[in-house]
């Protein structure tokens, strides 16, 4: 099971989180709610996206010996304008950068499987997750 535990800083809405791989990143809010120190948790969301179906493509780009030079994930997505503003739609563009010739169908091919076979977070968010909630003092 994959774990993340979220921290309060203690200062207005700044929290530390901390991965069960023992990676740590800080999030935020814009002012007057937050100081505007970390990303916010739905740029979070966007960059997850990103990184999950950019590893991906490139683990399969370079299985399919395709000659990658770069690759850049670019996320953008569109939220509702009243709360909880869920996003309605999400857009990844995959910019990449060639060091000879390569195979348009095996590329498609790879992004295809990157995004809807290979990535959790893509899968994730396309098949309607259960999220459940629920409360426990500390003691």
């Amino acid at each position: 099971m994959a774990r993340a535990t979220a921290t309060w800083s203690g200062h207005k809405v700044k929290f530390d989180i901390e991965s069960e791989s023992a990676h740590s990143v800080s999030v935020d809010d814009a002012p007057v709610f937050g100081d505007d120190e970390a990303m916010r948790p739905t740029e979070m969301l966007m960059a997850a996206l990103g990184s999950c179906t950019g590893i991906n493509a490139v683990l399969l780009l370079k299985k399919f010996r395709q000659p990658l030079k770069s690759l850049v994930v670019e996320v953008e997505g569109e939220q509702e304008k009243e709360w909880p503003r869920a996003f309605k739609k999400i857009e990844i563009t995959f910019v990449l950068g060639w060091e000879g010739k390569y195979d348009k169908d095996k590329v498609d091919q790879a992004i295809d499987l990157a995004c809807n076979r290979y990535c959790p977070i893509h899968a994730t968010l396309t098949h309607g997750t259960k999220v459940e909630h629920r409360r426990k003092d500390a003691h």
